[in-house]
């Protein structure tokens, strides 16, 4: 149901409950509006994720915005909104405030909702960054685990801008893990998928890992 039927959800509540007397009626609006909220949150909050990649300016509303929206979600019972919350959660702690430990527990809530609400787009983000923490932590062979997880569901989904994201983290694991010989193919594929999708923006992550894997 998008926000324009939950507002109209809302206003029927409204009618239903001042002109039919059903009291209960309130609630049942009230739910509406809290998805459409929730929705809006969730939206702003990623625009303003985006605004701090270009810019590297700190929004603190950031963080709010996806905390009330996971917030939101599960007072409505949406398995599916509230992974998606609680994932963005976990990127402004691990990517705006590099903190992996604080991000940890909302991927890990994120993987259990989404694999309950089988949304795997989702969770194919969710087991990225869960991948990003192995890494740091040193935990190579389970951070490739995660990521090949991540980039079969990208691939199965036809997401190609996100295989071709996630092949660059392949290409810096095998490097970790002795394995240059497959890095200049990883980054091929890579580049080619990046392209086909119109994905300018992963071709500047290919170009840098590129300066740092092959010099």
């Amino acid at each position: 149901m998008d926000a324009g039927e939950q507002l109209e959800r809302a206003q029927a509540a409204y009618e239903r409950a001042v002109f039919g007397g059903e009291a209960a009626a309130v609630e049942e609006g009230e739910a509406a509006l809290d998805v459409v909220e929730a929705e809006l949150a969730l939206a702003r909050g990623r625009l303003a994720h985006a605004r701090f990649l270009s810019t590297r300016e700190v929004e603190e509303a950031e963080l709010g915005m996806f905390e009330r929206a996971a917030e939101l979600f599960a007072r409505v019972g949406d398995g599916r909104g509230q992974a998606e919350a609680e994932f963005w959660v976990a990127t402004y702690h691990q990517v705006v405030g590099g903190d992996h430990a604080a991000a940890l527990p909302h991927l890990e809530r994120a993987e259990t909702l989404a694999r309950a609400a089988d949304d795997r787009l989702t969770l194919s983000y969710v087991l990225r960054h869960l991948n990003f923490v192995a890494h740091a932590e040193g935990r190579t062979a389970e951070a490739e685990d995660l990521l090949h997880e991540s980039t079969r569901l990208r691939r199965d989904l036809g997401f190609a801008a996100g295989v071709a994201a996630n092949l660059i983290g392949h290409a810096y694991l095998a490097a970790a893990q002795g394995r240059a010989e497959e890095v200049p193919a990883l980054l091929e594929e890579a580049e080619a998928l990046a392209a086909e999708a119109g994905a300018r923006g992963v071709q500047d992550w290919i170009a840098e890992a590129r300066r740092d894997l092959l010099g």
